[in-house]
């Protein structure tokens, strides 16, 4: 789809360590490629783990709950999930280095950025790699082609971990309190994974191509 007026913008709030913006990854994909240049999009972190320490097990019962029901979605990736990344030992104890990984891999352009979070996305989700460690978030960063030198830098910097506690004060502020996230145009937020069909209709309406979506109790105008 090709148009002559300004791109529309979508911000996604996103944690790289989430099962369900993990499946949503998958049905925006689609989306970039059918929307093309009528559509600008940004991917933005929103830790659900801020804090530096470990999940207590009632908080792991709960992250393996989320990633048990992640898997009954219909997507074909969805079996791919394993909930080894919670109950292998070696939990993820906030989701800010990571992040944080992702911002250091932007500052090589948006391709870097969305290879290594691919990477990350499967190294945690489908085979319970604690992706938060430095060790890893190296190891990645490499196998991606990124050059580590200025990864190093900026991965390391106090002002990337800043950013990422920035971008979480900010996006609260927007009303954003879980991700998947998706601000469209500055007007709509659709919280919660949702149906391919459901984004391409708001993505649509925003557009200017379709009536105003149905409202729902986990969308609304944002403020």
């Amino acid at each position: 789809m090709k148009t002559l007026h300004k791109p529309l913008q979508i911000t996604v709030y996103q944690d790289v360590l989430c099962a369900w913006c993990y499946l949503a990854d998958q049905r925006l994909e689609v989306l970039r490629q059918e929307f093309g240049d009528a559509v600008r999009w940004s991917v933005r972190p929103y830790p659900l783990r801020l804090h530096d320490v470990l999940p207590t097990e009632r908080e792991v019962r709960g992250l393996v709950e989320e990633v048990k029901r992640a898997q009954r979605e219909p997507d074909p990736t969805a079996s791919l999930l394993s909930t080894d990344l919670w109950l292998g030992g070696d939990p993820p104890r906030s989701s800010v280095p990571a992040l944080a990984a992702l911002e250091a891999a932007r500052l090589q352009g948006p391709q870097a950025r969305a290879f290594l979070a691919r990477s990350m996305q499967r190294a945690a989700l489908e085979q319970g790699v604690n992706v938060s460690r430095s060790d890893v978030v190296f190891e990645l960063a490499s196998r991606v082609g990124l050059s580590m030198n200025q990864f190093s830098a900026a991965f390391r910097s106090e002002e990337t971990r800043r950013l990422i506690y920035d971008e979480h004060r900010l996006a609260g502020s927007r009303g954003v309190r879980g991700v998947p996230s998706l601000v469209i145009g500055g007007r709509w937020m659709l919280c919660g994974l949702r149906e391919l069909s459901e984004y391409r209709e708001h993505i649509l309406a925003c557009l200017g191509k379709v009536v105003t979506p149905r409202s729902g109790s986990s969308e609304r105008l944002v403020h």
